[in-house]
């Protein structure tokens, strides 16, 4: 054996071996979460009752608007996991029954898995957590790449939305955004001056602001504030650079597979031209149409990132 090593042609078999020895382990390797420091989550505390009446969607159906062309879809925060922690976190009970009014919690945690493609290849995760207090809502967002993915291309992305919330609608005053790679960080921010009727762009735009204008954050969550009785319904939506006109369409009541079990749930699809991106919603009827899945197409119609819930938490306290 050492006197095949000691030859031209054991050395360059040696090292072809030890390579595929190497890559080996690269591919087999588990899923790595890695630490994500930040600011901790208050714990919530109580868990929500059943509500009393029944969900109500797509009793009668209007007669849809037309399609408006869309141009596409244009901190971190750790769950406690000591066994005090654990017991003070309450998931979000299943509910048979909702009202189409029924308010938000006021503190709620939502955790999504973040995959690439259809392929089902994990690539990180995301964590929002949604605070009500005296009519105003802050919303945080963080995405985190993990596992082998963090380790080629590591990226985080905060995103920020506040505002006031009443019964029927959230009023973002503030969304930020920051994208931060090993390159460096990006910013942009948007300012919904609503008594000048202004939407305000981090590029320097000015834009007419509709009174139903959305932030990429906080439309995710407004989405359970409409009427769901209609075919389609337009919904304006600044993503910190450009105002969308989204024309949505409602579609089925579906059975989905998600990190959290079977979940039944509304699909809504973003209406567009052929060859354009486009995304689709999932919200879930068992828990108060809160956002359970959301994918993204590229022009060809192939879904390049899915998100799918992982947990939600919830607290009326």
């Amino acid at each position: 054996m050492i006197a095949t090593i000691r030859t031209p042609g054991g050395r360059i078999a040696l090292a072809i071996v030890l390579s595929l020895l190497i890559h080996a382990s690269i591919l087999w390797l588990p899923y790595i979460t890695l630490p994500q420091p930040g600011v901790q989550l208050p714990p919530l505390s109580v868990r929500l009752e059943p509500l009393a009446q029944p969900v109500k969607l797509l009793a009668t159906r209007a007669e849809a608007a037309k399609p408006v062309p869309s141009k596409g879809v244009n901190r971190s925060a750790e769950e406690k996991s000591t066994d005090s922690a654990n017991e003070s976190m309450a998931p979000m009970k299943k509910t048979r029954f909702r009202t189409a009014a029924e308010p938000f919690p006021k503190h709620l945690q939502l955790a999504f898995s973040v995959y690439k493609g259809s392929g089902r290849l994990m690539t990180g995760e995301i964590r929002q957590q949604f605070d009500i207090h005296d009519g105003r809502y802050n919303l945080e967002s963080v995405q985190q790449t993990a596992g082998l993915t963090s380790l080629r291309n590591s990226t985080r992305i905060i995103q920020d939305s506040r505002g006031n919330i009443t019964e029927t609608d959230l009023q973002p005053d503030i969304f930020e955004e920051q994208s931060i790679t090993r390159k460096g960080k990006q910013s942009l921010r948007v300012t919904f001056d609503r008594a000048a009727g202004k939407l305000l762009n981090s590029n320097g735009g000015v834009t007419a602001l509709p009174e139903n204008a959305q932030d990429a954050l906080s439309f995710l969550y407004q989405l359970a504030k409409l009427p769901m009785g209609v075919e389609s319904f337009l919904l304006p939506v600044s993503d910190g650079e450009q105002l969308h006109q989204y024309q949505i369409e409602i579609g089925s009541k579906e059975n989905i597979d998600t990190p959290m079990g079977k979940l039944r749930a509304l699909h809504l699809i973003q209406m567009h031209n052929d060859g354009e991106p486009f995304f689709e919603i999932w919200l879930g009827l068992e828990y108060r149409l809160l956002p359970v899945r959301f994918r993204r197409h590229d022009g060809l119609g192939a879904v390049t990132e899915e998100f799918l819930i992982s947990s939600i938490r919830a607290s009326d306290e």
